[in-house]
């Protein structure tokens, strides 16, 4: 903690970083001195606490002294902050920083993720990304830690999922909090925008697909079949009257879409500035209800009701059939307004086929090259944007994205004094919607584990029983490294180039079978613990893919060396 005195009397402590918790004191003084800690995450130029963000949240702990001649100490017990500036008042001489103890606190949730890489500015960001995870798990996902909000929003949880299980251990906390989204859900199946229900609309935005994620991404990565048994006829009910919202497949409602954009693609005088000009609100809905509707196909598959799986299949192809034909303009070769957003999204979902696809991928890097590779997505996109350059042979495009450091980006933020992630992609302050603390941009969090690592599970085998390790090689980054700690043991995954070569070095946890993609380009002189990979005992060789030779790996540690050349 570093403390300054900014006038007479008054100390305003830098705890160094922006957390969630509060602050521990000791002081002597006379009985009925009052002793006032301001919580703040930014300071005035002189030095003092601006709270204008934190809007009508007093965020301020007041102590009256009991006068113990041998001094005192006191904590709240019935509230948190969000803050990095504490300023003091009330002293009846100078403080010593030591007086100070600067508390953090989340739930009880285990460290679960580790990652470092050669690029410092990657590894600020997965640490920004994780400390502002870690600042709003309260017992719910909340938005903020520190104004008066710090709800769990459902449209920013959809994308905040699995880069919040990737960082921790959220086995006990996700089925917790679907029973609170469950506990929002009325008779017609509609859910809240927030839950439990404090604030905004019933129905939910559509985009709120995170009640069926939850689901989905606890039986993916902790195996945990019951939780799709318990919650399907709930989430079938969601899906159900997102379906009756239709016209001509079409979903006819949208409050939030993809939220928060860069400012000027945002519209002007409505919704803080955060709803997107570009990105058709019907757009983003119907395109979740495809996605939804996918989902629950799925789900049904896994718990054997095949009826439920080719209803659900049903209407998310004709789902798909009707964005098709609403969004997609041939004259353009893409979606919508042809953003990143609507494409990305397109792409992401996978409805744009053949000739479409191509040329919407076209259109999509064709933007992000003449933007100098800054995004132009809200909230939602942000994570498809980056996955499906990823996926789709654009890996150097994602990576130059991801780290950009000129506005708007992750290293704008970081460049500007950040240390959590910012509600928005602007430096802002003032009493509007600028939290500087707040996960919903933190989606390229888990895209660092899932594509620079490449640790994905299964959905055939959950829990971590078989998974994928297949990271993506950008030309820019020369070594990265990193573990997930599943419910089975710790995954490994780490890789280094070296002279034209590339060391791929991964760990497989007791009773898992893992698919590793060893990226090669000439898989003749591929080798495994310095054998030739045909003379390996363990590890089986599968197939030539793509740019990377794929084997089946059990449980243990291995060392893959292969050709390779940027």
């Amino acid at each position: 903690i570093d403390m300054k005195e900014v006038s007479q009397g008054v100390y305003v402590l830098d705890a160094g970083q922006n957390l969630a918790g509060w602050v521990k004191l000791r002081v002597r003084g006379e009985r009925g001195d009052a002793i006032t800690l301001k919580f703040a995450e930014t300071i005035y130029p002189d030095g003092t606490v601006n709270q204008e963000n934190l809007r009508t949240a007093e965020a301020t702990d007041t102590y009256v002294l009991k006068g113990d001649p041998q001094g005192e100490e006191w904590e709240p017990a019935f509230t948190y902050h969000g803050f990095r500036y504490v300023q003091v008042e009330g002293y009846r001489s100078k403080p010593a920083v030591t007086d100070f103890t600067v508390r953090r606190v989340r739930s009880a949730v285990a460290d679960a993720g580790q990652f470092a890489s050669s690029n410092d500015l990657l590894n600020a960001i997965w640490l920004m990304v994780k400390r502002t995870e870690a600042s709003n798990l309260h017992s719910i996902p909340t938005d903020c830690p520190q104004r008066d909000e710090r709800m769990g929003w459902m449209n920013d949880i959809t994308v905040r999922i699995e880069q919040a299980i990737y960082n921790f251990d959220m086995s006990r906390f996700y089925p917790k909090y679907l029973d609170d989204v469950a506990d929002t859900q009325d008779e017609l199946g509609r859910i809240t925008d927030t839950a439990p229900f404090r604030y905004g609309g019933r129905p939910a935005d559509p985009v709120s697909a995170s009640y069926l994620l939850l689901a989905l991404k606890t039986y993916e990565y902790y195996g945990n079949r019951e939780i799709l048994r318990q919650h399907y006829p709930g989430l079938k009910a969601w899906v159900d009257y997102l379906a009756t919202r239709t016209k001509d497949g079409i979903v006819d409602y949208s409050y939030y879409g993809d939220w928060a954009p860069p400012e000027e693609f945002g519209v002007t005088g409505a919704g803080y500035g955060a709803i997107s000009k570009n990105t058709p609100g019907d757009l983003m809905s119907t395109g979740f209800l495809y996605y939804c509707a996918e989902i629950l196909s799925r789900m049904a598959n896994v718990l054997g009701n095949q009826s439920d799986a080719e209803t659900y299949a049903h209407l998310a192809t004709a789902t798909g059939e009707a964005f098709n034909r609403q969004f997609w303009d041939e004259t353009v070769g893409g979606y919508g307004s042809n953003n990143q957003s609507c494409n990305s999204f397109a792409l992401f979902l996978d409805l744009a086929k053949g000739d479409r696809k191509a040329r919407t991928l076209e259109n999509l890097v064709n933007d992000v090259v003449e933007k100098e590779y800054h995004l132009t997505t809200g909230n939602i996109c942000t994570k498809y944007l980056l996955e499906v350059l990823t996926e789709n042979g654009r890996i150097d495009e994602a990576y130059k994205i991801a780290t950009q450091t000129t506005y708007p980006s992750w290293g704008y933020m970081l460049a500007n004094g950040a240390t959590t992630l910012w509600e928005r992609w602007e430096y802002a302050t003032g009493g509007s919607m600028n939290s500087h603390n707040h996960p919903m941009m933190g989606s390229v969090g888990s895209w660092l584990y899932k594509y620079l690592l490449g640790i994905v599970p299964s959905i055939d085998k959950p829990g971590f029983e078989e998974f994928v390790i297949k990271p993506y090689i950008p030309a820019g980054l020369d070594s990265c490294k990193g573990t997930y700690q599943s419910i089975r043991g710790e995954v490994e995954s780490a890789w280094q180039k070296n002279r034209g070569k590339l060391a791929l070095s991964v760990g497989i946890p007791g009773n898992s079978t893992a698919t590793v993609y060893v990226p090669a380009t000439n898989a003749s002189k591929l080798t495994v613990d310095g054998k030739p990979y045909e003379k390996h005992n363990e590890v089986v060789y599968r197939r030539n893919e793509d740019g990377y030779v794929v084997f089946t790996v059990p449980s243990g540690n291995y060392r893959f060396e292969s050709v390779w050349k940027d």
